[in-house]
This record gives C-alpha cells, structure tokens and sequence, in this order.
C-alpha cells in the first residue's frame, strides 16, 4: 500500500486547522482570551460543572501592562449562572467599564444551592470553585492577588465559607444577604464588604432562623480574624443606611458592613433609601489586593 504524504504547501494550509481541532480537543484555551460571554464546562470531583465566563473587549490590551483582576459571582438559591451575570447585578456590564474578567458558576441541586465547606469539610461546590479559580490562573493572565468573591443570598453563604476554608484563594469578599454559619477562621486575613437589609424576611438581620451568627456578627468575626481595630459607624443617606468599618486588619485588610434600613433580600440597588451594591464591591475589591507574600502579620 503506498502512503499519501502531504506536501508542504498542504501541510501549512492544513496547519491552523489542526491547531483550532486540538484547542477544542484541550478545553479551548486558545480560545478561552476572546472578548465576550462564553459559556464553558468543568470536570470536578467527577462532576461536569457550568459557568459563564466574561472576558471584557479590552482584556488583550490591557494584560500586555499587567494581570487582570477575577471576580467571581455566585447566584442565589434556585438561580443560575446566567442570571448572576444578569443587568440586574450588572458585573458584565461593570467587567467591561472596569476590565476585570467575570466568572459566573451554577450551582448543584434542584433547587440549585451552594453547599459551603462548614467546619472546614470539602464539598463539591467549594472543590468547583478552587477548581475553577485555578483554571482561569492557568487560561488567563489573571493576577493571583487579585482575585475576589462576591454572591447574593445561598452565594454570600457561600462566600463567607470559601474565604474560611480557600483563604489562599481569594483577596477579599463580598456577601449580599448571606451570613456565616459556623466560627471557622480563615487561615489568612480576608478583606471583607457585606451588605444586609434590615427588614430581610428570608435571611433575617438581627436573629438568626439557624442558630448561627446573625448579620452583625458575621462581619464581627471577620473583624476579629482579620485583627482589625474597633467599628466606627457612620450615617449615610439620612440615617436609612449604616456603615460600620473596621480598619487596620493583618495586611491591610478591613471589613466594611453595610446595614440598610427597610432593605429585604434583593440586591442593593441605590436610591436615596439604599447603596449601590455592585459598584461599592468594586471599590472595595480595588483596594484591597492580597499582599503579595501572602502570611500572617504585619
């Protein structure tokens, strides 16, 4: 039998086929770095995982200075990844103003729900999670100090959680309506902003339905590992919102706590009753990167 050898001007007319055939085969990583939303899959723990990832139009020029911020955004219970990437909470629309990259995972369940890896257990959501942190570090030039959590409800459960049990994972985060459910103390200082409304029926604000810490007491805690001075508080928009900060935390960390007067479970959207939960997050996770040898002290 006689073999057909290609000739070098086939090979080379064949040769971006089969680059484009292999970068499919791998995962796409080749692809992984073009501008909008994609949506993508992720084997952990034996499980294939969703998320939506956003890469502003931007993100090539930028990462030729210097890495790019990762936000990850969780999603209520019952909810999904396209909708955590929805304008309701507005951080696509944030990630191309701003040029961070934005990572929105679905949770498991039905109802779908984040299980958070309490009393340090590994779950298969906070397994996903690392996973997936680690994968955008690999595909993309994402700055490992530079990479921050925010979620509404089963998500800011969540959040607090992966900052306890992942602290080498992420810089800062940013629960909405969630709340710690155990005294689990992160390994590192973790930057705190968290948001809660006082008239919240569903994850209520001063007691709590679980017999964990209630929203005052979760950003407390974080205080308290964090090493951070003494809340001061501060009146905003009238009085209808309440801002108690602690500073001066292990590596320049600080916790922000934002108590909002008649707010219920939704998503902080500004006003003159309320804050604007998306941009403030955003503010907060600028300053407050991860120093850099990432160890305890000062």
């Amino acid at each position: 039998m006689r073999l057909l050898t290609p000739s070098p001007k086939s090979r080379a007319l064949l040769a971006p086929l089969v680059l484009l055939l292999l970068g499919t085969a791998l995962g796409s990583p080749c692809l992984a770095q073009e501008s909008g939303t994609h949506k993508r899959t992720l084997k952990s723990n034996d499980k294939e995982r969703q998320f939506l990832l956003h890469i502003p139009r931007n993100y090539k020029k930028a990462v030729k200075k210097e890495s790019a911020p990762l936000v990850i955004m969780l999603h209520g219970r019952t909810s999904n990844g396209a909708m955590a990437a929805s304008r309701y909470y507005g951080w696509k629309e944030l990630s191309e103003k701003e040029g961070f990259v934005a990572v929105f995972p679905t949770a498991l369940g039905s109802p779908t729900s984040w299980e958070g890896a309490w009393r340090g257990k590994k779950t298969n959501d906070s397994v996903f999670l690392s996973d997936l942190i680690d994968l955008m570090l690999e595909e993309l030039k994402i700055d490992e100090n530079r990479v921050f959590m925010t979620g509404h409800s089963s998500g800011g459960f969540m959040s607090f959680s992966f900052a306890a049990s992942n602290a080498d994972k992420v810089a800062a985060i940013a629960p909405v309506a969630g709340l710690v459910m155990d005294k689990s103390k992160p390994s590192l200082p973790v930057s705190l902003i968290s948001f809660h409304g006082m008239a919240d029926s569903i994850v209520p604000y001063g007691t709590s339905r679980w017999g964990t810490p209630t929203a005052m007491e979760s950003a407390e805690l974080f205080a308290k590992h964090n090493g951070c001075k003494a809340a001061e508080r501060v009146e905003l928009n009238k009085g209808k919102v309440h801002l108690d900060t602690w500073i001066k935390g292990k590596k320049e960390t600080e916790v922000h706590f934002y108590s909002i007067e008649g707010g219920s479970h939704g998503w902080p959207q500004g006003g003159s009753k309320s804050v604007a939960a998306t941009e403030l997050i955003w503010e907060f996770f600028e300053a407050h990167p991860r120093k850099p040898d990432g160890k305890k002290g000062k």
